[in-house]
């Protein structure tokens, strides 16, 4: 297999609105540390496939579109796009359900998707993929209200290798990238960029996507809200890593199962279930203290409005699945809860990573069993969701497995 790499400044625009949090009204003021568009490639006899990782708080299937056609005169034959979810990031249209990106930072991202992917085809280089998986403690835990106890939480990565030493890391963490503050005006990667530059070395790239981090922050593990506590976090979840071991045991096999995917439906809360839901938050839940009580009533406002658009028609949402050299990626076009991802991998297998926050947005996916809390206030669809999406992913990871391209 043939494995390259290419990255490109984002550029942003001092004042264009920000992306992440309900309330914010500020726009860009600076740049603390440039947003950059990553490419990795992979190509064997067959087939090329492109992954892209933007820092972003979400990327819509808009403009997934529109990179997807550009690439194709790259002679990239597949590709996915996803955000890392930065919330110190432009808007790009990341509202429940989804919405057009933007059209002044929609040209920038393509732009610099295109960039970074012409320069990974250039880099390709015979390698071989390796797979590690670390459960990480002290990085992060379930951000609702009252559940401040910090969890181990799983970090995947993906370790190109050439015969003498690891040149590529594709890293992928369940954890929402929010070190910053919500009246943070300064640009970043946040969380995921601090990931980089603690596996950074001579001769190493590294790319760092986020998973299924619907339910899963720092909120109870950060010391600090700055660029140092950022890096003292990323180096929590990338020196549990074993790069070398899993340089050592590489897979058998070296070749490209291309994607594949599953359209599923998905029905859209209804007024009654969004009354119920606000009714039945804890009280305790929402004077737990001044910033949990504020999230509450954003989410109150957020499930008011989508009430009113009393939308009927279901959600067509696509799961999709890559194999590469045994690897398995599984891509949701949303945000989804760490214990439902472990849920596909568990059902799926063990070299299965699922990555959050790509080829689309469309918002929380709810289990049955999550209790009323900020996500399901939010979130367009109904409870259950999270389940369907679940199936799904299985369904369409083990036909890459097996070899069988399926659409």
């Amino acid at each position: 297999m043939r494995v390259g790499h290419g990255a490109q400044r984002l550029e942003v625009v001092a004042g264009e609105r920000m992306g992440g949090y309900a309330d914010r009204s500020q726009g860009v003021r600076s740049v603390l540390e440039p947003l950059e568009v990553h490419v990795v490639t992979f190509a064997d006899e067959a087939h090329r496939f492109a992954l892209v990782v933007a820092d972003l708080i979400c990327v819509n299937t808009d403009i997934v579109e529109l990179i997807r056609a550009a690439f194709l005169e790259l002679r990239i034959d597949s590709c996915w796009v996803a955000a890392t979810h930065t919330h110190a990031s432009p808007e790009a249209g990341c509202v429940p359900g989804g919405s057009p990106t933007p059209p002044a930072l929609g040209e920038r991202i393509v732009e610099a998707a295109v960039a970074a992917a012409k320069a990974a085809v250039v880099d390709e280089r015979a390698t071989s993929l390796g797979y590690t998986r670390a459960w990480v403690a002290g990085l992060a835990g379930r951000r609702n209200a009252g559940d401040a106890t910090p969890i181990d939480v799983p970090v995947d990565a993906i370790v190109v290798s050439n015969e003498e030493t690891v040149v590529g890391v594709v890293t992928v963490s369940p954890v929402h990238p929010t070190v910053l503050p919500a009246d943070n005006s300064d640009v970043s990667a946040d969380l995921n960029g601090g990931i980089r530059r603690v596996l950074d070395a001579p001769g190493r790239w590294v790319v760092a996507a986020t998973g299924a981090a619907g339910n899963i922050s720092t909120r109870h593990t950060r010391q600090g809200r700055s660029l140092n506590e950022i890096d003292r976090l990323a180096a929590v979840a990338a020196n549990s890593l074993e790069l070398d071991a899993a340089r050592r045991s590489q897979p058998p096999d070296g070749t490209i199962h291309p994607p594949a995917s599953r359209v599923i439906r998905l029905e859209p809360k209804l007024p009654a279930e969004v009354e119920a839901a606000m009714a039945a938050v804890p009280p305790a839940a929402i004077q737990a203290d001044a910033r949990s009580h504020e999230v509450f009533e954003q989410g109150r406002r957020i499930a008011r409005e989508l009430a009113t658009q009393r939308r009927v028609e279901a959600y067509d949402v696509e799961i999709q699945a890559v194999s590469l050299a045994g690897i398995t990626l599984v891509a949701i076009p949303g945000e989804l809860f760490l214990e439902l991802g472990e849920s596909i991998r568990g059902a799926a297998g063990s070299d299965v990573i699922v990555l959050g926050y790509a080829n689309g947005y469309l918002g929380y996916l709810p289990s049955l069993s999550t209790p009323p809390t900020y996500e399901t206030l939010v979130s367009p669809v109904r409870l259950g969701s999270g389940e369907q999406v679940v199936d799904a992913a299985v369904h369409i990871a083990e036909s890459v497995r097996g070899g069988e391209e399926r659409t």
